[in-house]
């Protein structure tokens, strides 16, 4: 039976999504098999595609004690789960100790709560050190961060890191890996080339033997020949690392986002309106630019008209349906006349968009999976006053 897809709605397309998780999963059964390929819950939080990587052997990479939660109510085995990041409390570290998930440590307060339960006695199997490096040294211009440097973990250069290790020891706690994560907008090699030589660098200078080396995520993962493959990433970390490691003693964790969910997800919006203003068309939508565009810097999309209009020479804007004028997503040359029902469908829009997705004017649309079977299901239902009105008190 056929699902009409009402708009504004994402559509995740489980085939595409299969794909994205075989060439990573494929890449390093080829490149570094004693490996583990974990999914960035922050990318994308959609509870059906949380339970949906569980389901398929891909374990949740969380940071945050909301995120923890979430994918244990969606069937994580709790032990799988890799937990990061600057935001964990004491409850969410010592739930992930308790149960010998694999964590890395971000920072001092951390650090001061590990040494403190392992004094009391309490299970601490060992954790990883989150490293800040100078990757700009390395690889000019390929972080947001450049010159200035990473926000996370304990820096090489400056004595903190080996501080860490130092006191690590002298509580008797075992230093078990190393977190070298950092989102490179050129998603070149060089940036894993320099994470590589860093742990190299790092494991020999402590005499480390490590139980897992976790190289983050910020992965290409679709279809150019402007970026990296699966396969070259996990060599390029395989040859930079050298024989710091053995492969077949030290796992590694990748920890991709955007490049296993970008692709899968599309965006379908319609036409409401069409306007002549000075010297163009004024497209009025129900999708926005703020649930394609968070950081408001885009303006083209991939895209798919559909439309019985005749081609227009008139330049058609297309904007969305809040009261921001600066709510303009792009503009059509040469496009078919758009008019009230066309539609607009952007694609490969899974990445960050969904959990930056404001709760400004309408709520938040709602998703639909195309199964692999060709079926098409409503995962979560379009956001109305009952549901936001839920969680509130007073």
């Amino acid at each position: 039976m056929h699902t009409p897809i009402e708009t504004p709605a994402f559509v995740v397309d489980e085939a595409l999504l299969l794909r994205q998780v075989r060439s990573f999963r494929e890449a390093l059964d080829r490149g570094w098999p004693n490996s583990t390929l974990t999914y960035s819950v922050k990318t994308n939080s959609l509870p059906w595609l949380v339970e949906w990587m569980g389901r398929h052997d891909v374990p949740a990479e969380i940071v945050s004690a909301e995120e923890w939660e979430l994918a244990l109510r969606t069937g994580h085995e709790p032990a799988r789960v890799v937990v990061n990041g600057p935001v964990k409390t004491p409850e969410l570290l010592a739930a992930a100790l308790d149960v010998g998930a694999v964590v890395n440590l971000d920072s001092r307060r951390e650090l001061r709560w590990v040494i403190e339960r392992a004094a009391r006695g309490e299970r601490v199997d060992g954790v990883g050190l989150r490293v800040n490096w100078d990757v700009d040294r390395d690889a000019p211009d390929h972080t947001a961060s450049a010159a200035a440097g990473l926000r996370f973990g304990f820096h090489v250069d400056n004595g903190d890191l080996d501080s860490a290790v130092a006191e690590l020891r002298d509580a008797g706690v075992r230093i078990a890996g190393l977190h070298l994560h950092v989102t490179s907008l050129t998603r070149a090699l060089d940036t894993y080339v320099s994470a590589g030589r860093t742990a190299r660098d790092i494991i020999a200078r402590h005499g480390l033997d490590l139980e897992w080396l976790d190289m983050g995520g910020g992965f290409f993962g679709g279809d150019s020949d402007r970026f990296p493959t699966p396969d070259e990433y996990v060599t390029a970390i395989r040859e930079a690392v050298g024989d710091a490691v053995d492969p077949t003693r030290t796992r590694l964790i990748l920890e991709p986002g955007a490049a296993l969910v970008a692709v899968p997800f599309d965006l379908h919006t319609s036409v409401i309106d069409a306007k002549p203003v000075q010297d163009h068309v004024i497209v009025v939508t129900d999708g926005s630019r703020t649930n394609l565009d968070p950081f408001l810097r885009k303006s083209a999309y991939e895209h798919t008209v559909v439309s019985d209009g005749e081609a227009c020479a008139t330049p058609q804007i297309v904007s969305g349906f809040t009261c921001l004028d600066n709510d303009r997503l792009m503009t059509l040359t040469d496009a078919p006349r758009l008019s009230e029902g066309d539609r607009i469908v952007y694609h490969k829009v899974g990445s960050y968009t969904m959990t930056f997705n404001p709760l400004f004017i309408q709520y938040l649309p709602r998703v639909y999976a195309r199964l692999t079977d060709g079926s098409l299901t409503e995962v979560r239902k379009r956001w109305g006053v009952d549901e936001y009105l839920a969680g509130n008190t007073w």
